[in-house]
């Protein structure tokens, strides 16, 4: 069935070889056209026509629609394109095989010619048009009605012994969920993060709403316990300074402020294997709360011999 064939031409996704050989008509006349451009609400249905036609001005004068000649698919556009041209006051078409025949007459080419090209294609496929964004209901909600017919049509698979509900019943049966039942209950919890309201099951331990939340909670979790960890650590290094000051009176005392390097790197050196800190930047915010520099420090633990702090 031609009807079945999809591909590309010019840009445009189209989804028959009847939308490809109008195109084809359209295009030999330098006729130009949009296709799919708007979706309309029609109240009972989502209606998306195939093509769109514009006057110099940009605004939509006319919409034609190909179908196959399926009596039912026509019956059923028929009556959105009669919606369309009430509600909106738009000239509408309906043009299938029979319609493209008589347009083809007067070309040097026949309609059945540009059929065969579009099907032997490379660029086109069967069936390609019903997957993702090239799905003319792509990323369209579905209407009162149409969750309706769905509904009922769920119900009459499951009352009836058909291979439908046999694969239903297995799918349910491999998730473990009973149908009409909730395996395990639901609770709603507050997000530690952002305090807003979730649903999870009732044995869950999840505590945000979200990953971006967790994310968040974590990192400000992570620095608070560094800011409170570099609290501990600068008190510990100080305490340590004015230890090894003591204890190395005589050195700290004797050292001139033009040799510090000296008596300050073996100090460093201890600082940084026991408290992994290197920078020196660091030590010295560790004792004055900001640095001061090499000269300050050694001040502080000539100082620290002289008076005896500890």
């Amino acid at each position: 069935m031609n009807r079945g064939y999809a591909g590309l031409y010019n840009g445009h996704y189209l989804r028959s070889s009847y939308e490809f050989a109008y195109a084809m008509y359209l295009d030999y006349y330098f006729i130009p056209w949009g296709y799919e451009d708007h979706t309309f609400d029609l109240g009972f249905k989502q209606y998306k026509p195939d093509f769109f036609f514009y006057d110099q001005n940009g605004k939509l004068i006319k919409i034609v629609e190909i179908k196959s000649r399926n009596i039912e698919a026509k019956a059923e556009a028929k009556k959105a394109l009669n919606s369309i041209k009430e509600r909106y006051k738009i000239d509408c078409e309906l043009l299938s095989y029979e319609e493209l025949l008589e347009l083809y007459r007067p070309l040097p080419f026949s309609l059945n010619s540009v059929i065969s090209q579009w099907i032997k294609s490379k660029d086109t496929s069967i069936n390609k048009a019903t997957f993702g964004e090239h799905n003319g209901h792509y990323n369209l909600k579905h209407s009162v009605s149409a969750k309706k017919k769905i509904g009922e049509h769920t119900k009459r698979l499951w009352s009836s012994d058909s291979e439908a509900r046999r694969r239903m019943q297995a799918g349910l049966r491999k998730s473990g969920i009973k149908k009409g039942y909730i395996k395990v209950p639901r609770e709603n919890r507050l997000c530690e993060g952002c305090t807003k309201e979730f649903q999870v099951l009732i044995t869950s331990s999840q505590r945000f709403c979200s990953q971006l939340c967790s994310g968040k909670f974590a990192i400000i979790k992570a620095t608070e316990r560094y800011v409170e960890k570099r609290k501990t650590i600068h008190q510990d290094i100080k305490e340590y300074i004015i230890q090894w000051s003591i204890t190395n009176k005589k050195t700290v005392s004797e050292t001139p402020l033009n040799k510090i390097k000296t008596t300050l790197t073996p100090l460093v050196d201890d600082i940084q294997k026991l408290f992994g800190v290197k920078d020196f930047r660091v030590i010295s915010k560790a004792v004055f709360g900001e640095d001061r520099g090499r000269k300050e420090l050694i001040m502080f633990m000539k100082k620290v011999c002289n008076e005896k702090i500890c």
